[in-house]
């Protein structure tokens, strides 16, 4: 997730390669010279249809969206037609409309705040395990999806921290930002260049596995990652799964 006046979200498969794009409102985006943010959503359709592209209107959470199947675009709806669409999703093969919404949070700040890694169980109050009701209560507003490969569901909060779910919609893997502070063994993990980062957990007795674009750290359950592969470059985001479980025994006799 980039931000700067709107939200720019890369969303990429098992293989790290890129396979969708989405771009908030009021990002300036276009479709042959159509406006698509930032307008009434019924002139957004009508100048489309005009044009020629064929448009399919789903209902999701009490918002519409309309789909663009052959050119496999999604333009993300509100409840009100006057406030215009809210994001616009691009694919690289034809597709009809998937499931997302936007979300409020409570008031007043939100966000996991300065944390620290809880080995194999969390990142401070964010925790494997924990239900989704709980964690958007906790970290505010952010847009929720339903991943095309992986997890159940999704949430990407807009305080920086990714969440993925299981079908009971309890936490199974989380991603921080660089925009969050987060620290383990009093190592500052992110937004420095990750030759520091190695070289103060190792001082510290920490055990660190280099990998491209990568720092794991087997003993807690966390990787430290920086967008390509690089010394200089600064750590972006730490990654925490649920521990896999060891396999089942096998009886011999």
């Amino acid at each position: 997730m980039y931000a700067d006046e709107s939200y720019v979200f890369f969303e990429y498969d098992d293989a790290d390669l890129l396979h969708a794009i989405e771009i908030a409102s009021p990002g300036p985006v276009t479709l042959h010279g159509v406006r698509l943010l930032g307008r009434p959503e019924d002139e957004v359709v009508g100048e489309l249809r005009a044009a020629g592209h064929e448009m399919v209107a789903e209902e999701e959470a009490g918002s519409i969206g309309w789909a663009l199947p052959a050119l496999g675009v999604t333009l993300g709806g509100t409840a009100q037609d006057t406030d215009g669409f809210e994001s616009v999703r691009f694919r690289g093969v034809p597709a009809t409309l998937d499931a997302f919404e936007f979300f409020e949070g409570p008031d007043g700040r939100s966000g996991p705040g300065e944390a620290v890694v809880l080995p194999h169980r969390g990142i401070g109050a964010v925790r494997i395990g924990a239900a989704r009701r709980a964690m958007r209560r906790l970290l505010g507003p952010g847009i929720g999806s339903v991943p095309e490969f992986g997890a159940a569901w999704q949430d990407t909060f807009f305080s920086g921290v990714v969440l993925a779910y299981d079908a009971d919609e309890t936490v199974v893997r989380i991603a921080v930002t660089g925009r969050t502070s987060v620290g383990h063994d009093g190592v500052p993990l992110l937004g420095r260049p990750r030759r520091d980062v190695r070289a103060q957990a190792t001082e510290a007795g920490l055990r660190v596995l280099d990998r491209e674009a990568e720092l794991v750290f087997p003993d807690a359950g966390f990787s430290v990652l920086t967008a390509r592969d690089g010394d200089a470059l600064p750590t972006t985001a730490l990654v925490l799964p649920a521990p896999v479980p060891p396999p089942a025994a096998t009886r011999l006799w």
